[in-house]
Formats: structure tokens, sequence, C-alpha cells
């Protein structure tokens, strides 16, 4: 038998009075706090699953943020478009009017074309417009310079002098696409290349070089439209234009008469052409400049090169206006203008597109955190009312304790000597 001493007694009594004090320290932390896991050593399957769901949140708060971002930058690429829009709707209606002959020979030479001009300057600078960050929303990944440069020189036309004037646009950016990720693993393009966007016609690029002895030395590599394509040695020009075809490609390859190779766009915009990784491919077949081999503006100049930007366009019609040629007015720069509008109509719309996409993600990003944070509520908050009555309860049995642990302390000495 054990023997149970006063010390004994006393002992237990004053850990049972700790325990207490520590269960109500704990409810009353929960209470304060809203939260039932202080401490990892609290729960420690709770604590993980409160880590990961913590994590989870912080994620959802970041694509939110990212998508609304590329709304942002979406939309003001969509309003930059409107006003392009309405730029080549003004101008249509000018052509058409000056094509009728119903004007004036001063109103046809002079009126129109000056507010044609006066048009195409409005066009570059709409295509150099930068968001708020200082990034060009037409230029590609390039931000140390305007993606369109305009080219002046001094221009008579039938014998009327136009001053300096704009002749030509060439395009420096690139065609790199910027992305936002808005999901793992999911990520949605904020801008489009402008010259793919501010183009009006096919390209087609010929080298008018003989390639029908062309073997490739070793393996290399080139890119079209940023698309790679592997060439392997011993391939053939013929080998080279199977594979361009087979490669998902707005872009068509075919032998010439004269055995060249010609590259024909499927959809209006510029060829970007890059021999790759050391490789000479687009080089050896007379597409590319050897002494100014990266793009854009790489072609070889003795290859033949047809194709209009939106600015070209422009310029030939106020050109066309300035000669007095209503039937090249009428007809071909007509009918390039409506080719320009509906490439861009194309890219509106799938900006457009890519918006409703955001606004479709960003209410699945807004119903997943809410679904995130009732689970985190669900595992770490406490039940207010079940906390309430656990720490009645204690507090009950506390004092029922010290009541009960007076009773057993039997008096001391001292108590006597009082």
């Amino acid at each position: 038998m054990i023997r149970v001493t006063n010390l004994m007694k006393n002992n237990n009594l004053v850990t049972t009075l700790n325990r207490h004090q520590a269960d109500l320290q704990k409810s009353e932390r929960e209470l304060a706090t809203g939260s039932k896991i202080q401490f990892p050593s609290d729960d420690p399957v709770g604590a993980a699953n409160q880590m990961l769901l913590r994590s989870r949140t912080s994620e959802l708060e970041q694509y939110n943020r990212n998508v609304e971002e590329a709304k942002n930058r979406l939309n003001l690429m969509d309003g930059q478009l409107d006003r392009v829009g309405e730029i080549f709707q003004r101008v249509r209606y000018l052509t058409v009017q000056a094509a009728n002959g119903t004007n004036s020979g001063f109103e046809l030479k002079e009126a129109i074309a000056k507010e044609i001009n006066q048009h195409l300057h409005a066009l570059v600078d709409i295509a150099n417009v930068k968001d708020s960050t200082g990034r060009s929303l037409f230029g590609g990944s390039v931000i140390e310079r305007d993606p369109f440069l305009p080219v002046y020189t001094h221009l008579m036309t039938q014998g009327i002098d136009q001053g300096n004037a704009m002749t030509g646009v060439q395009y420096q950016g690139d065609i790199q696409t910027g992305v936002r990720e808005i999901e793992r693993n999911e990520t949605m393009g904020i801008n489009l290349p402008g010259n793919a966007v501010f183009w009006g016609t096919n390209t087609s690029i010929a080298s008018n070089t003989d390639s029908s002895a062309y073997v490739a030395r070793g393996d290399q590599t080139f890119a079209l439209d940023g698309v790679r394509i592997e060439v392997a040695a011993g391939d053939t020009i013929n080998d080279i234009i199977d594979k361009i075809n087979s490669a998902p490609l707005e872009v068509r390859a075919a032998k010439g008469s004269q055995d060249d190779i010609i590259l024909t766009s499927k959809t209006p915009h510029q060829i970007w052409l890059e021999d790759i990784e050391g490789g000479t491919t687009l080089q050896d077949l007379g597409l590319i400049d050897g002494s100014n081999p990266e793009p854009p503006n790489n072609y070889n100049p003795n290859a033949t090169l047809s194709g209009l930007s939106v600015f070209d366009v422009m310029i030939m019609l106020r050109d066309d206006l300035i000669k007095g040629d209503t039937k090249l007015v009428g007809g071909r720069d007509l009918e390039a203008l409506d080719m320009g509008l509906e490439n861009l109509l194309r890219y509106r719309a799938e900006v457009g597109a890519r918006v409703n996409r955001l606004e479709q993600h960003e209410k699945r990003l807004a119903w997943d955190k809410t679904h995130i944070n009732e689970m985190l509520a669900k595992n770490e908050s406490v039940d207010v009312i079940d906390s309430i009555v656990q720490l009645k309860w204690l507090e009950n049995v506390h004092q029922y304790a010290l009541r009960v642990g007076a009773g057993l302390i039997k008096p001391t000495l001292m108590d006597f000597l009082r």
C-alpha cells in the first residue's frame, strides 16, 4: 500500500490547479484571438492545413492583382484600337468622296490630302502610345525606344511641294508577347505586336536566289514569326518548304520560277525572319541580309518584298490624292484601306475576347477565395458559444478544486498560534 502524506496531497493539489490555470489561459486566448490554433503543437494537422490555406489565399490575391492589371492594359489597348478604327472610318469616307469625282480640283488635291496627312501622324502617335509604366502597347518587349519610327523626306509630287513629309514608318519593336500569370500554369497575353496590328495587306518575300542546288551543310535552326524550324544536314529547298508549310504558321512557302523560295503571309503582318543558334539557312536562301541579320527590316536587298503597313496605305492614298488619280484612289487605295480595317477589327475582337475571359476568370478567383476562407474559418476559428461554455465550466471546476483543497490541507502550527 502506498503511504499518502500531506506533502503528496499538497503537490497533487498544486498540479491540478496549475493544469486548470493552463486550460483557462488557453480558452481565454482562443476567445481573445478567435483562433483555436496558436502553436503547431495545439493541432499539428490543423496547423499544416492552415499554412496551406493561407498560402493559397495569398496566391489567389496575387492572381487577382495580375488579372486586374491585365484587364486595365487590355482595356487601354482596346481604347486605342477604337481610336484607330475611327480614323480609318473617317479616311475611308474621304476616300470614297474623293473617288466619286464630285469635288473640285483644290478640294481633291489639297484639303482631303492634308486631312489624311494629319490622320497619318495621329496614327503613328497611337501606335507609339505607352501605358502608365512607360511600356509600349504595341512594341513587344522593347522599352528603350518607340516601336514605330517615322521617316521624313522633302517631297515633291507633280510640282507640288509637300515639304518635309512622312514617306515611311519603320517598325523597331519585336514580336515578344508579354504575359501575366492568372492561375497556376495559366497565362494571358497582355500585348499585341505592332507589326501585325498596324499592317494593311498580306506580305510576300521572294528571295530571287537560285536555290536548286542548295543542301544544308549541317543541323541548323531558324525561326519564322517566332516559331522554330529545325533543319537537318542534307535538307534541300524542298525539304525546308515542306517544314515551313507543316509548322503552325500564318505563312506559306513555295518555290518560284527561278527555283527561289517565296514566303507569303496568310494574314496581314510583317514576316519575322531569324537565323538562330548560329544557323545561316535564311541567309543562304537569299531571304536575310548577311550584313544586317537581326530583325526587323533585315530582308536581303536583292529579295522582292511586297506588302503594306497601314502607314504605307495612308501615304500611298495621300500621294495619289495629290496626283489627282481618282482611279487608284477608288480602286487600289480603297481596297487596301478595307483590308487594313478588317485586320484591325480582327485584333480588336481578340482583345475583347481576352477581356471577357479575364472577367470570367476574375469571378472564378473570387469564388475560390470565398471557398478557401470558409475552409480556413472551419479549420482555425473557434466556436464562440462552445468556448464560452467551456470557459465557464473550467472556472467552476477551478473554484471547486480550490474549495476541496482548502478542506484537505490540514492546519499548521502557525494556524494554532494565530
